[in-house]
């Protein structure tokens, strides 16, 4: 083995530094090298400090609640005591989104930015789970707690973010009241979708901008679905939203094709597609429903009037589809 030697050691010894000199030289980096890692370290802790373990929920209800998302916007409008909220995304003003347009009028609008956030100095901020990143972790490296809601899939999931948003403002007596209501909406359409109706169920299929539809686990199947139809997506085992080519969808030749309002008249590129002379021809007047778009986009215990409208939707063409056949 051979024997290790100062300039083994150190570059600096290897030079003819003495090697009293190259070990002190050696010390010293050393101890430069541990500081620096003990300052990264330093950052990391503070770091991961400031996530959302710094703002830890309070004993009270909160007092000043900022949302910053549309569907936490209507579930915070609908449970909130009066003065609670004291700011809405601007997204719960605009009619083509929101079903509480009339009630969003009555506060502030924010653009979903921290800064302006920070400055309504919220004690509880309210979001999306895909609301942008750098807002959500800049608001509680400011101490901001920060409360997010995943979308709902289906009735289910609305249930426990209505329960959980009346924890969250201490209003559960409120919630467990939108609970009931929409529970009760659910076993009226439940009765209704029960009376004799087509064998096998008909089926809807939706085609939407960019060629996206839905599938098995979304809050359209399960409207869908409780409206007595069948969901072509779930038929052709699609899971989540996905794109559906146009030449499949008209091959899978649902009876009915739903379109959802916002994109029926959108001029964009992407919503061209819901225009295609091919789906024009073959799902003409009657074989087309439209969608309220805005009891679709976000799961609130509004979204069951989706189920009714969307059977009136369906009981409009089909006397019309009848006649042509």
């Amino acid at each position: 083995m051979p024997t290790m030697t100062p300039s083994s050691l150190s570059p600096l010894a290897a030079t003819g530094a003495p090697a009293s000199r190259a070990r002190a030289l050696l010390r010293r980096s050393l101890r430069w090298r541990l500081q620096c890692a003990g300052l990264a370290l330093a950052g990391l802790v503070y770091l991961a400090g400031a996530g959302p373990t710094l703002a830890e929920p309070s004993a009270e209800p909160p007092r000043r609640v900022v949302s910053i998302n549309l569907c936490t916007d209507q579930l915070a409008m609908l449970i909130a005591a009066p003065g609670q909220l004291v700011s809405v995304s601007r997204f719960a003003r605009d009619p083509g989104m929101s079903l509480m347009t009339a009630e969003a009028d009555r506060f502030p609008i924010n653009h979903g930015l921290a800064e302006e956030v920070f400055r309504l100095e919220p004690d509880l901020v309210l979001a999306g789970t895909f609301t942008k990143r750098a807002t959500v972790n800049l608001l509680r490296r400011l101490d901001r707690r920060v409360e997010e809601f995943a979308p709902a899939n289906d009735f289910d999931d609305i249930r426990a973010a209505v329960r959980r948003m009346g924890a969250l403002l201490g209003q559960e007596t409120r919630a467990q009241a939108l609970i009931a209501g929409l529970d009760a909406e659910l076993a009226a359409a439940r009765e209704h979708a029960g009376r004799p109706r087509p064998t096998p169920a008909p089926v809807i299929g939706s085609f939407a901008a960019n060629s996206f539809t839905t599938g098995d686990g979304t809050l359209e199947n399960a409207i869908v679905t409780r409206a007595g139809y069948r969901h072509l997506g779930a038929d052709l085992g699609l899971a989540g939203t996905t794109r559906l080519p146009l030449e499949a969808l008209v091959l899978a030749d649902p009876d009915y094709l739903l379109v959802w309002e916002r994109y029926a008249s959108d001029p964009s590129r992407a919503a061209a597609v819901v225009r295609h002379p091919a789906l024009e021809a073959r799902f003409g007047e009657t074989r087309r429903v439209a969608a309220d778009t805005r009891a679709w986009i976000c799961g609130t215990p509004l979204t069951a009037s989706a189920i009714t409208r969307l059977r009136a939707a369906v009981d409009a063409v089909t006397p019309r589809r009848e006649a042509a056949r």
